[in-house]
């Protein structure tokens, strides 16, 4: 036959078996033979029951879809029955009571094995358990053991198996993080800090123990597991309404029985999710305590991560930890999964690093620079305050719980605290109503998430690898089970959230300030079972004036210490914090700061005395800061020089930084502000005062002096406290004001007494400081004139300055020039300091490195200059009445 006729044959045959099956299909018959097929498919039951209608009688009539509806409600509720042997669909009849059951006291059900076989006997559910079961074996014996320190089941373990697989880096759609998937409100109510820098939800620790509490609060709360891990997935509220709707439907007169998470599954008052969730925890626990049973037991547990630990100063690179312990930074971030930028958080005090525990002598040795850490021992706790007695379930007459009541707990060890969830009553088990607006901030909850892991943990830049600063909003990610397609795995097991906007959580503290400065931070905590308190020191962190530049950090730096103590030493503990402020703060006491100032500008001094009229200018630096002033030590002229500058600038920086109004004091713990308040007022009064808190005044009275000295005429300083580069406003005034006094250009010093023969010279200077400054007038008479002749013509020169002020052509020419010299200063500022570079040079990199943006402030200062200005800065500084004049008389 040929191949062309033979296809034509085919072709026919082909058409005939499509028309007679569309045929058959059409047959009433046939559909309702297809139909009783699906329907056995989804309930096999439908295959054994006897025929017992009458085929004679015809059928109720029944609406389109349901029949459907009846037979899917139908079979829900048939799954969450009481499984039997034949669920276990084991060809060699094994029965259930040969299997190790988990020990969470929950019902084992039809829908409960319909996973116990997904995970064991299909391709895709041997692969997911494998991968989760492989993963649990870094954490379990840490999860286990909170587990048994807080009398629960341990194989709640397998919780973070269905939430998170085992990934601390997982992140669900709707914001849940870490191995147990807290939500940030959950979170902050359980203590996990959250910030730009860490997020505790990721921590292996904190977040272990804080699941822990929770899963305690939960079943202290029902009473029942499969309860209280429906509401750690749902929610309470979820739960408390399903639960009231089972008790108004139960009719009038009916036994009071527990209403458990069956009858809530079956009447569908629970989401899908929690329904499958319940059952899916069992059902791997029961499949994880038989793996050889199943065939399983070829995947093994990775080996645990033995945690040590060690404290680093804030704000510790990650990379500078990882190379001391000898360990890559890779494996680094998997111990400490909360660090979400490349160091550890720059505040807060020391900050606990998790490494490999064979590391941790290595690292202590390759790594010494760690702060003291104090601790008062607890002597023990008050059992009538600080032990919390298990709650158990309403238990009603008559009724026989069997194996849903796991009993009481074992009394709450500390670490968990208190209970923190709200009391209430379940519905239908006890006399009293359930008031849901009594409920407060349980709307937070513990929401499903997506399964699989190495969700929501892409490197980005090198210091943010979570991409916490990206403002483009970040994509869900969806992973897949190894070896089958993931999409459909997700949706069968029901744990795809629908993605929610999360607002970022309130911040927990109070703040107040004290009278001497010190701010203080409270945070109420009263499951915590001691009190922290730190302490810090640190620069400014407002804007330098002028400026719309954040000052940023500068000088030393910061200092934290933290101190733990008891509840009931927490007066011992705010007087521990007040004595280690009061030595921080004596670093920078007047005395000290005296002598470095002395030391740093022994080579400015040493020069003045070797030269002609130099032991003028150190006497009248002297005079104006004797001792015992706040700048004492001053030395005029000294920041001329780079090193010199370098020096007095720290100095200053120091003083300004251990201060009282840079000092805060943070309390975590059972504690209320007002407590802390009353007992802060008391404590910290004895701090010393601040130095930059006392205002530089003018000197407080006209003083002269005379040095006598082999120099061939008499020359006379006359010198005023003027205000600091701190105060922009008037600091630029009286930079002004110097050089309008005593321009090269002919300044009106120089047209009074030079260009008229009383002076052969005459100059204005403004020896600039951070807190204070000095205004000089150097004058030379010229012959035959003497000093007294002089000075009384110089005098009405600077009152009539005073009281008129400049003009604003004057104002405008010295501004030009000084903003000209300020650019110039700006652009020397780049570049290292080098040895070789002008004087000018080296100081302003010293002082923009101490002081970022002061020239910019100065220059914006400059530019909006008046004579109102000009005449209060000068009312201010230039007095008779407030100089020191120094005479240099030739011997």
């Amino acid at each position: 036959m040929k191949p062309r006729v033979r296809r034509a044959l085919l072709l026919s045959g082909a058409l005939l078996g499509v028309a007679g099956i569309l045929g058959a299909l059409a047959s009433p018959s046939m559909r309702a033979s297809l139909s009783a097929g699906y329907r056995a498919f989804r309930d096999p039951t439908l295959l054994d029951k006897p025929a017992t209608e009458d085929p004679e009688t015809p059928a109720p009539r029944r609406m389109p879809g349901e029949e459907e509806s009846r037979l899917l409600d139908a079979a829900i509720a048939k799954d969450f029955e009481k499984a039997n042997d034949g669920d276990l669909d084991d060809p060699e009849g094994t029965a259930l009571a040969t299997l190790a059951m988990p020990d969470l006291k929950i019902p084992v059900t039809r829908r409960t094995m319909r996973f116990v076989r997904f995970f064991a006997k299909t391709d895709g559910g041997r692969a997911l358990f494998g991968d989760r079961y492989q993963r649990s074996g870094r954490y379990r014996p840490m999860i286990e053991h909170s587990l048994r320190e807080a009398g629960l089941p341990e194989d709640l373990v397998w919780l973070a198996a269905v939430e998170s697989g085992f990934d601390p880096r997982a992140v669900s759609p709707a914001g849940a993080a870490g191995l147990f998937q807290f939500m940030p409100e959950t979170g902050a109510l359980y203590g996990l800090d959250q910030s730009q820098w860490v997020d505790e939800r990721r921590s292996l620790r904190r977040s272990t123990v804080a699941a822990v509490a929770h899963l305690r609060d939960l079943y202290e709360r029902f009473g029942r597991w499969d309860l209280a891990l429906a509401a750690y997935n749902a929610g309470i509220e979820a739960v408390l309404r399903g639960m009231a709707r089972v008790a108004e439907t139960r009719p009038p007169g009916a036994p009071q029985t527990p209403i458990g998470f069956a009858e809530l599954a079956q009447q569908k008052l629970l989401p899908e999710e929690t329904a499958n969730y319940v059952p899916q925890i069992v059902a791997f626990a029961i499949v994880a305590n038989n793996r050889a049973r199943f065939g399983l037991d070829a995947f093994h547990a990775d080996p645990s991560m033995e945690m040590g630990e060690i404290a680093v100063p804030e704000g510790t690179r990650l990379r500078t930890i990882a190379r001391s312990a000898g360990i890559p930074t890779r494996l680094l971030r998997e111990y400490n999964p909360e660090l979400l930028r490349d160091r550890t958080p720059p505040f807060g005090g020391d900050y606990i690093i998790h490494l490999p525990a064979e590391r941790v002598q290595q690292t202590l040795a390759a790594f010494p620079a760690y702060l003291e850490h104090e601790r008062v021992d607890d002597p023990g706790a008050d059992p009538a305050t600080e032990q919390a007695t298990a709650m158990r379930a309403p238990t009603i007459p008559g009724v026989d719980e069997g194996d849903d009541d796991d009993g009481p707990l074992p009394p709450r060890p500390s670490p968990i605290g208190k209970n923190r969830l709200p009391d209430f009553v379940l519905p239908g088990q006890g006399p009293a109503t359930l008031s849901m607006a009594s409920l407060g901030p349980m709307g937070a909850k513990l929401p499903y998430v997506s399964i699989g892991g190495g969700v929501g943990w892409q490197p980005n830049r090198p210091d943010d690898p979570l991409s916490v600063f990206a403002s483009e909003a970040r994509r869900s990610q969806a992973t897949s089970a190894k070896g089958v397609g993931g999409a459909a795995l997700e949706k069968q097991l029901g744990f795809i959230p629908p993605p929610t906007r999360i607002e970022p959580p309130p911040d927990p503290f109070q703040r107040f300030v004290l009278p001497n400065g010190v701010a203080m931070r409270v945070r109420e905590d009263a499951s915590a079972p001691r009190i922290a308190i730190t302490i810090r020191i640190a620069p400014d962190e407002g804007k330098i004036a002028g400026t719309s530049e954040p000052a940023g950090e500068a000088g030393a730096g910061e200092t934290r210490h933290t101190i733990t103590v008891g509840k009931r030493d927490l007066d011992l503990g705010l007087e521990l914090a007040a004595g280690r402020l009061r030595l921080l703060l004596g670093e920078s006491s007047g005395a000290q700061l005296a002598s470095l100032r002395r030391f740093s500008a022994l080579p400015r001094r040493r020069l003045l005395e070797s030269q002609a009229y130099g032991p003028a200018w150190l006497a009248l630096g002297d005079a104006l800061f004797p001792a015992g002033h706040p700048l004492e030590g001053y030395v005029l002229g000294a920041r001329e020089d780079a090193a010199v500058a370098r020096d007095l600038l720290l100095a200053e920086s120091m003083a300004s930084e251990r201060s009282p109004t840079r000092a805060s004091v943070t309390v975590i713990g059972d504690v209320t502000r007002a407590r802390i308040e009353d007992l802060a007022k008391r404590v910290f009064a004895t701090l010393p005062t601040a130095p930059d808190a006392l205002p530089i005044g003018p000197h407080p009275r006209e003083e002269r002096l005379t040095v006598e000295q082999n120099v061939p005429a008499t020359r006379a300083l006359y010198g005023w406290i003027a205000p600091g580069e701190q105060d922009v406003k008037e600091h630029a005034a009286m930079r002004v004001a110097m050089w309008i006094l005593s321009s090269s250009k002919g300044g009106r010093l120089d047209r009074a007494l030079v260009e008229k023969g009383y002076a052969s010279e005459v100059r204005a200077m403004l020896d600039a400081g951070s807190r204070a400054s000095v205004a000089v007038v150097e004058l030379v008479p010229a012959v035959p004139h003497d000093l007294t002749a002089v000075e009384p013509r110089l005098d009405a020169e600077i009152d009539a300055f005073v009281q008129a002020g400049p003009t604003t052509v004057e104002i405008a020419y010295a501004v030009a020039h000084l903003k000209a010299g300020l650019k110039k200063e700006i652009a020397s500022q780049r570049g290292p300091v080098v040895e070789n570079a002008p004087k000018f040079a080296n100081s302003a990199r010293i002082r923009e490195a101490l002081a970022p943006g002061a020239a910019e402030a100065l220059i914006e200062e400059l530019d909006k200059m008046s004579v109102q200005t000009m005449r209060a800065a000068l009312r201010k500084t230039l007095a008779r009445g407030h100089r020191v004049v120094v005479t240099t008389a030739p011997k």
